[in-house]
């Protein structure tokens, strides 16, 4: 338990996943499950009214078996559902029965804070090679993304907003006629 509390202490993890020596995930350990009956009771409690406490000494002992999963590719929108519904801070990332992450609210206020210019970069790159350097205009704004088309095309305007949606800081993505703004960022 000392271990997993310093663990989470040192790199101010909120939870960690308990695996198998393969990879594979039999719980979670998380601050909640460690502190726990870790600490004496209010000292104005009389003695005779103190519950006794029985914490657990290893992290098999107080670690959380049933456990929601994350995968990979599910969506940011899916994890925000889960983990509210939930009221979990974090999930682990699983594919192929094998552990391969954790994702915290941490992460997403992370993705929030990215740089715009960042994101630009990013969306744009993604856009070139899809529709070849130049196709859309891009701008962002907050982690709004604009794209300007003049093409009108549904099926590409789609697949656009899809990959710009895909990089991480986007909070969310517009697509107007090119002509229609004179604000666009080279």
């Amino acid at each position: 338990m000392k271990d997993a509390a310093a663990v989470l202490d040192t790199h101010g993890f909120t939870c960690l996943p308990v695996v198998t020596g393969d990879g594979r995930l039999v719980g979670v350990v998380g601050e909640k499950e460690l502190v726990a009956d870790r600490f004496p009771p209010d000292p104005r409690l009389p003695l005779a009214e103190r519950v006794a406490r029985s914490p657990g000494r290893l992290v098999a002992d107080v670690m959380d078996r049933d456990v929601l999963l994350a995968h990979p590719q599910e969506s940011v929108a899916d994890l925000l559902t889960v983990m509210r519904s939930a009221e979990t801070r974090s999930l682990p990332v699983v594919e192929d029965d094998e552990v391969v992450g954790m994702v915290t609210y941490r992460d997403l206020v992370h993705a929030l804070a990215r740089d715009d210019a960042l994101v630009e970069a990013d969306v744009r790159r993604r856009l070139n090679l899809y529709g070849g350097v130049g196709r859309w205009m891009v701008s962002v704004r907050d982690g709004e993304v604009t794209l300007g088309d003049d093409r009108d095309d549904p099926v590409e305007r789609t697949t656009a907003v899809r990959l710009a949606e895909a990089v991480i800081g986007v909070t969310g993505c517009r697509v107007v006629e090119a002509s229609s703004s004179a604000t666009w960022h080279g």
